[in-house]
């Protein structure tokens, strides 16, 4: 993929992400009791969560899932590390490993802005709190996305083994799929806060692919 399209596509998530968080503030909008909290897309999102129900054990399993994927993020910040001491100079870091640190910080920039600015509370209060926490977007389910979709790129320009991307690539994307049915499963959720993650992760995905690719497309290491 040309790094414009890359850099388009990305845009163009990034927007459709923000008219979306936007129509969640006003479309449908439905005061809903149990947490004491305005809901927008109210009978998509109450109708999903009385489907599931609650699921606690899914949001346990996703929770590691996550941890897990800080983890993948660690072992690329310490291939910059060891690239940083065998070549003795930050200009010979491999720029994607670059890109990766930079899609890490909006990522922490939007984890805590998102918790500062709740566009909607959670469905339940859970165990242990006095009150219903911020939801929207998932921000696990962000993580998770963001970080193993990037990891498969990187992982796939730094290893020339065939047999080794196509398991990344399985792997990886097993990984994304459980984490996001676990956590629109568990119930801790609406469904929109699942929706409004993916669209911004798909955005920082490709604005990643685009950062990293020359003007042809191919991958800049």
């Amino acid at each position: 993929m040309k790094k414009k399209n890359a850099y388009l596509l990305g845009c163009i998530f990034a927007v459709i992400s923000l008219i979306f968080s936007a129509l969640t503030m006003v479309v449908d909008v439905t005061h809903y009791g149990a947490t004491d909290t305005d809901i927008g897309f109210s009978k998509i999102n109450i109708g999903f969560h009385e489907l599931t129900g609650v699921n606690i054990i899914w949001y346990d399993i996703t929770d590691w899932l996550g941890i897990a994927s800080i983890g993948v993020g660690l072992m690329f910040a310490l291939v910059g590390l060891c690239q940083l001491i065998k070549r003795k100079s930050f200009a010979e870091v491999d720029k994607s490993i670059y890109g990766l640190g930079g899609v890490y910080v909006i990522l922490g920039i939007l984890y805590v802005g998102f918790e500062k600015i709740a566009l909607n509370l959670r469905p339940i209060i859970m165990e242990g709190e006095t009150a219903a926490e911020a939801s929207f977007p998932s921000s696990h389910t962000l993580l998770i996305c963001t970080i193993i979709a990037t990891a498969i790129i990187q992982f796939n320009r730094m290893v020339d083994n065939k047999l080794l991307q196509k398991l990344s690539v399985i792997l990886g994307s097993l990984f994304i799929i459980i984490s996001i049915f676990g956590r629109a499963y568990s119930g801790v959720h609406w469904l929109t806060d699942i929706i409004a993650s993916l669209l911004i992760s798909t955005s920082l995905v490709f604005i990643f692919v685009g950062f990293s690719s020359d003007s042809k497309g191919k991958h800049s290491l």
